[in-house]
């Protein structure tokens, strides 16, 4: 090695990865900051550090068997970035415990690494992308390495991200102000801070004032229970007040045009076996062949948009929703497979529950939509009644 470094520990892991990103911690990290990193990481692709953790994006929207190889250095490592697609530096401290933890939300971990205590300059790399958002398959193949070595105050290198062929590289994602709580006044007061200027809350209340500000109002009662349902209110509160107030078949009716407008959009819906499939869920009866098993489905539909799945050289040709991420629309979380979202709203509108059918299948249907979010509420709500004006990103 010609900079005469030593690799001293090495290990492989396994992480579920989701959501498009996963967070290495040395133990001193605070979870609650994470979500601070994750903007950092959008303003600044591909990842966000803080000297306590290290936020990364990943190209693919999941990998749930992402293999990861961590190792330990005693000096800078040779550099190899010419094999990497993607690579990120930053400074990393590890506590008196020695273990460097992997976890991807919403609550997956990595077997940990034992790491001795110290400060480190650490490099994440990874490769095998075939595409930024969905990958076509939960199983991508891309894979990682995490180097760690002794932090000697030199200089960190630039970042290196994919240059997908046809896409480009993702735009970053200036950080809003928002609204942040800050500046206990004293244990009985806390004063809230936004760009509209300052007011003081008391403490006891502030649970409720985040709720207000989750649910864009008052949370509902009828739709407390579902998770996804505040999302909802706060981009669109007159639809989801309706969709409280609606029964039983009305909720399935809504539910089931979802589905077809997420289809029509994903250009699945004429294909005969989708076609079928929604022709029964209209009429209330069971689905055919292939969705009696929603995993069989799922594999059909990557079989046509991607090939066979042992065909190594099969390539992804599918079209990706474009995206205008805005932090007035939550629903546009970046490149998505659009024909998998939208068979994912046929599942969700099979549910038994039907109130759990119409929620989910209009957020998901929201995400196939995507920077196009706010026709399919403007369509929603025309049809089925509400008044609805939803926000423009």
């Amino acid at each position: 090695m010609t900079n005469g470094a030593n690799r001293i520990v090495e290990q492989t892991v396994e992480l579920m990865m989701d959501y498009g990103q996963f967070c290495i911690d040395g133990g001193f990290g605070d979870p609650d900051a994470e979500l601070d990193l994750l903007d950092q990481a959008f303003a600044q692709r591909p990842c966000a550090g803080d000297g306590t953790a290290l936020l990364v994006l990943s190209p693919h929207q999941n990998n749930f068997e992402m293999s990861i190889t961590v190792q330990v250095w005693d000096g800078r490592p040779p550099n190899d970035r010419d094999d990497w697609q993607q690579v990120c530096e930053a400074r990393l401290g590890v506590d008196s415990d020695g273990a460097l933890s992997i976890s991807s939300p919403p609550g997956y971990w990595a077997d940990a690494c034992p790491v001795a205590p110290g400060e480190y300059l650490i490099e994440v790399s990874g490769r095998g992308f075939v595409s930024y958002g969905w990958p076509g398959t939960t199983t991508p193949g891309d894979i990682w390495r995490i180097r760690l070595w002794p932090d000697d105050g030199g200089d960190l290198l630039p970042h290196r991200q994919w240059d997908m062929p046809g896409y480009g590289i993702p735009e970053n994602v200036p950080i809003s102000e928002g609204t942040t709580a800050a500046d206990f006044v004293d244990e009985d007061w806390v004063v809230l801070m936004d760009s509209t200027g300052s007011q003081r809350v008391r403490a006891t209340d502030l649970e409720a004032e985040i709720a207000r500000t989750e649910w864009g109002g008052e949370p509902i009662p009828e739709l407390r229970e579902h998770f996804t349902a505040a999302e909802l209110a706060r981009f669109d509160r007159p639809l989801a007040e309706a969709i409280a107030a609606m029964d039983e078949p009305t909720l399935r009716q809504l539910a089931r045009r979802c589905a077809v407008k997420a289809c029509e959009l994903a250009g699945i819906a004429e294909r005969p076996w989708v076609a079928a499939a929604l022709t029964a869920l209209s009429e209330g009866r069971p689905l055919p062949a292939p969705f009696h098993d929603m995993a069989t489905a799922f594999a059909r539909l990557d079989a046509e948009e991607f090939g066979p799945a042992e065909d190594s050289s099969r390539q992804l040709v599918a079209t990706f929703g474009a995206s205008r991420r805005s932090q007035t629309n939550p629903f546009d979380i970046g490149p998505v497979h659009r024909p998998h979202f939208a068979l994912s709203v046929i599942e969700h509108a099979m549910d038994p529950d039907a109130l759990t059918a119409a929620i989910d299948a209009l957020h998901t249907a929201a995400v196939t939509f995507g920077a196009d979010a706010p026709v399919l509420f403007a369509e929603i709500g025309s049809e089925f009644g509400s008044a609805s004006r939803p926000k423009q990103g």
